[in-house]
Parts: C-alpha cells; structure tokens; sequence
C-alpha cells in the first residue's frame, strides 16, 4: 500500500475522530476572565500604592481564581467584595494587575440544560391543563426566550463591560423563565391570545455645542421596567446595566458634528397596562359577592368595599385610555394603576372572607335549628321516661300511634251510632205528629 493512500485514510480517520470530538465534547464552564486593575504613581519619587478595587456584585471569594497579588476582602459599604493590597511603584510608574475571575456572567450549560428540563417538566405535568396544543405554544414561547438570551449573551464578546451588562439586563427574564415554567397559571393561560401591538416611544436628544467635531459618549437610562426584548429597533445602541440604579441604559459612542443636535426615536413594545381580562374578574367577582351579603349583617362593610373596588377600577380605566406623551409618564402612570389594582385585589379578598363568615353563620345557624328539635325530641323522651319509666322504641311508638287510632275510629263508630239513632227517632215522632197536625186543620 502507498503512503499516499495510507496518508489519505489517517487524514480520513483524523477528520472523522476530530468531527466526532467537536460534536459530543461540549465544555461545561466557560473561559475565564481578565479584569484588569490599573495603578498609577504620578509623582516624581517611588511609593507603595494601596489599592482597593471593587468586583463586580455578582462575583464571590470562590470566584476569584488569581488575584494577581492581592487579597479579596468584604466591602460593608455595598455587601459585595474587593480587592484590596499594596503595590511598590517607581516614579511616574503604571501598573495593569491581571487578575482572574470565573465567567459567571453567562448562562452555562448546565444551568440551560436545567431551563430546558424545568420547561419541559412544566409542560408535562401541566401543560396539558387547556389542551395539549396550547402547551405545546406556551412552550414553544418558554424556548424562544430562553433561545433569545442565549444568542443576546453569545454577542457580547467584545468586552467584559459589555458581557456583564447583558448578564443582568437579561437576569430578570431569566427569573421569570424559571418561575413560568412551574407556573400552574402560565400553564393554564391562553396561548392564543393576541400579543398587544401597541408602541411607545422613548425619546433620546443628543448635541454637540461646541465649535468643533466630538466624539460624544451616551448614556440614557430606562425606566427599570424595560427589558431588552421589548425594545423593537436599538437604533445602534448598546444596552448596558447600571448596578448601583439597578437600572439598564443605552450607551453608544460617536462623532458629532460642530453644533449638531439630533433627535432619536426607540421604539419599545407596550407592556404596562392592566389586562382587560383581569379587571373584569375582579368586577364580576365583587358584584356577585356584594350580592349575596346584601341580607347579611356585614351589608355596610360589603357596601364601603364594593364601592372602594369599583372606583379603583374606574380610574384605572381612566388612566389607561389616555394618551400619555412619552414612557416615562406611561410607566409612571402604570406603576399608580398597579397600587390600584393592588387595593382591589385586597378589597375582593377582604369580601371574600366577610362571605365566608356570612356562610359559616348560616350554617351554625342551621345546626341550631336542628339542634333544637333534636332537643325537643329528648324533652317527649324525657315525658316517656316519666310516663312509662323507659325511652320510646320504635315498636312502642307504633303502638302508641295504633291506640289512638283504634280510640278515634271507636269514638267516630259511637259518635255515628248515637247520631243515628237520635236521627230515627225524631223522624218517628215526626210521623206521628204529622196526622194530628193535619186532623187538627179540617177541624
């Protein structure tokens, strides 16, 4: 056999091996991270720098990998941790300390597979609730999620900054994923119902008053109810994540002319607002309570919170059919719904359990009813028991019923005899009475 031809079949094997590596092994952690720490001496004359470096929130003492010199410590002001140490520097020297931390900024394969199989699980066990193609839709829309986050965190390569940004702007859907899935009442929703449309719009003003071309650096915070899925089109900016507000924002660095002034539309979709399905439960639910208490002792209190119920609910109408001018005042006036909403939700509870008491107090009512008769019924045992000596049976009781039957029929019997009787002999006398009458009138 050839080398060549022998070459070829290890090239063959090779590629076949290499091919069949790529596929199965799939690592379990990401790389590591590089954060780089800067000291700098500005002076003339060498010194021992102290350093204090604050990590990021979410890394912890187990993270830290190479601390580069310095020793991780807990900082009290912000109940995170940093870096804290000493550095010899020479005169106008700079140091950059490499110091290497665990990528926990990223959903790692494990913590997928366990998303997957929470989604999965969810759906088996309750998923099936509507019907099995509404399952199958809800999730379907649990995957997409999940899939979206996924391919948001794979483009955030460039920088650490910005790998730690996309982390937490998306760690909140990431919850709510997780909670969904084992969710009984996202299993038990519609899957159809249509997706609201609706866009708001948040508006950005950027300007250049100088007199000369700048490179402006931007950074304009959302309101902390936006996600990143919900902004349609980024208009070329980042979104970024501010620890401290707990707040994401947009950033974005370019040239702007001398005295330019631009105004930028981001259009975000619409999610704050009180579903129309879920005031109308809350409705129709205290109507009908309010109902069933107008004959109780509490229709004064059931009146006060029915009316407290409907007026939150009619504001909230209110303030949902107006137009409002920019995100903010929509949010704003969102967030005063949902105290609304909350208000009503408890008043409903607090008629539920005045309802509850009502019934309760109908049935102890019932049950002394019948405990009275039952009382009634010890006091004829206890006539029995004097009369007789010894409770009524069952047999005696039917003897006793006989009796008085038996007497009744005797006493009808002599009552109709004597009746009878009596009967007879005044239609006698009255045939003998009639011929002396008549005798009487010819004479």
């Amino acid at each position: 056999m050839s080398a060549s031809r022998l070459n070829y079949k290890a090239l063959c094997v090779l590629a076949g091996l290499l091919f069949v590596f790529s596929f199965f092994h799939i690592p379990s952690v990401f790389a590591d991270v590089i954060i780089n720490v800067l000291a700098v001496n500005g002076k003339d004359s060498p010194l021992e720098k102290e350093i204090q470096f604050s990590l990021p929130g979410e890394i912890k003492p187990e993270d830290v990998i190479d601390p580069a010199g310095l020793k991780v410590d807990y900082n009290v002001k912000d109940s995170g941790y940093l870096l804290r140490g000493k550095v010899s520097l020479q005169a106008k020297e700079s140091k950059t300390l490499k110091v290497k931390v665990k990528d926990v900024w990223r959903l790692n394969n494990e913590e997928v597979t366990q998303l997957r199989e929470a989604i999965e699980q969810g759906f088996k066990e309750m998923g099936t609730e509507r019907n099995a193609a509404n399952g199958e839709l809800l999730r379907e829309k649990l995957i997409s999620t999940l899939n979206y986050v996924i391919e948001q965190e794979s483009r955030s390569d460039d920088t650490i900054d910005q790998r730690i940004d996309t982390y937490r702007s998306h760690l909140q859907t990431v919850e709510d994923l997780k909670t969904k899935a084992s969710l009984i009442d996202y299993w038990r929703s519609d899957a159809t119902e249509a997706e609201n449309n609706k866009v708001i719009n948040f508006m950005i003003e950027v300007q250049n008053p100088s007199d000369r071309t700048k490179k402006v650096k931007q950074q304009h915070y959302l309101p902390p109810e936006v996600r990143p899925e919900q902004i349609l089109d980024r208009q070329g900016y980042e979104i970024r994540f501010d620890e401290k507000k707990n707040a994401p924002f947009l950033f974005k660095e370019e040239d702007l002319n001398a005295g330019e002034k631009k105004n930028i539309k981001i259009q975000i979709r619409d999610s704050w607002f009180i579903k129309p399905k879920d005031t109308t439960f809350v409705r129709e639910r205290s109507t009908k309570i309010h109902e069933l208490l107008q004959t109780s002792k509490f229709v004064s209190t059931a009146n006060a919170l029915y009316l407290d119920i409907i007026n939150n609910l009619d504001l909230i109408q209110s303030l949902q059919d107006m137009e409002q001018s920019d995100i903010q005042q929509h949010i704003g006036a969102y967030r005063i719904n949902q105290r609304r909403f909350a208000k009503a939700k408890d008043d409903l509870n607090a008629l539920e359990k005045l309802l509850a008491r009502h019934q309760s107090e109908l049935e102890k009512s019932r049950i002394k009813n019948v405990m009275q008769k039952m009382q009634s019924m010890k006091s004829l045992a206890r006539v029995s028991q004097a009369m007789f000596d010894q409770k009524p049976t069952v047999n005696a009781a039917w003897k006793m019923i006989s009796y008085i039957l038996i007497f009744l029929a005797i006493f009808m019997l002599a009552y109709f005899f004597i009746w009878f009787s009596r009967s007879a002999k005044e239609k006698k006398q009255e045939q003998i009475e009639m011929p002396k009458a008549e005798k009487k009138e010819e004479s």
